[in-house]
């Protein structure tokens, strides 16, 4: 039996893990640019891991770069993949978006539940170890780091019925990210997300729920 999967955004921090325990075509922007035509290749499950993924620039500077990679390259997979499986990897602040980048993997939700047979999943990953000096004791996440939410990721991947429609949240449980932070970065200092908003004037959401 052929299992030929297509996996989108294959040159980010998520499908490099995911190469360790997932096989399938792993292509990035420059080799297949999803909001133009599609390469007509036949695929047995389709991964949307591409995105444009910079939410300061998408808040800033490149409003209409985010909405065209995240909302009408979705719509351009979703239309030409009809009759494929299709998973979407979304972030885990859709549920109650703040800013552009959310609402753009909202707006790529909706989409993909016009699918016939979609797997939706929220999640969040961070470098490992945490790369920043401080972390948030008031922002909520059900994500890990990338290489925990990989692993994850593939078995959800193995074990879809690549049928039944869902929308799931992919991670490790309830935890703040300065908990999150403290696993490998045991100097890290706390931090609130109402001092980024001071700092830079733009909000960011404190909860998944």
């Amino acid at each position: 039996m052929q299992n030929r999967i297509l996996i989108t955004g294959g040159t980010g921090r998520l499908a490099t893990e995911l190469k360790k325990h997932l096989e399938g075509n792993y292509v990035g922007s420059k080799d297949f640019d999803f909001t133009q035509d599609i390469p007509k290749e036949e695929y047995d499950l389709i991964l949307h891991i591409g995105a444009y993924t910079d939410v300061k620039k998408a808040e800033f500077e490149d409003q209409k770069k985010c909405f065209m990679v995240n909302v009408y390259g979705t719509f351009n997979l979703v239309e030409y993949y009809k009759n494929t499986p299709f998973i979407f990897i979304s972030t885990e602040f859709a549920h109650n978006p703040f800013g552009v980048y959310a609402l753009t993997k909202k707006l790529g939700e909706e989409i993909v539940k016009t699918h016939p047979a979609h797997l939706i999943l929220r999640t969040l990953f961070k470098p490992n170890p945490f790369p920043f000096p401080k972390a948030y004791i008031d922002q909520y996440t059900q994500g890990d780091y990338v290489d925990v939410i990989a692993e994850l990721l593939a078995k959800k991947v193995k074990e879809w019925d690549r049928k039944t429609c869902k929308l799931e949240y992919l991670g490790t449980g309830r935890k703040t990210m300065f908990e999150l932070a403290k696993r490998t970065r045991p100097d890290v200092k706390p931090n609130s997300v109402n001092d980024y908003i001071k700092e830079t004037g733009m909000f960011i959401p404190t909860d998944y729920e």
